[in-house]
């Protein structure tokens, strides 16, 4: 069995709706990006005091 049989059988097509989940999607692992960004440069501040 190859791997892809296990994924649904759907056709792909790009709408404006999976195009808004993705921007959102988008925005929350930027979100989430800088947020770890600023916490690792909290640690290397407060860890060289």
């Amino acid at each position: 069995m190859s791997p892809q049989q296990y994924l649904p059988l759907r056709p792909h097509r790009i709408t404006r709706g999976n195009r808004q989940m993705r921007e959102k999607r988008t925005a929350q692992a930027l979100t989430i990006f800088g947020i770890v960004l600023a916490c690792v440069e909290l640690y290397i501040i407060l860890g060289s005091l």
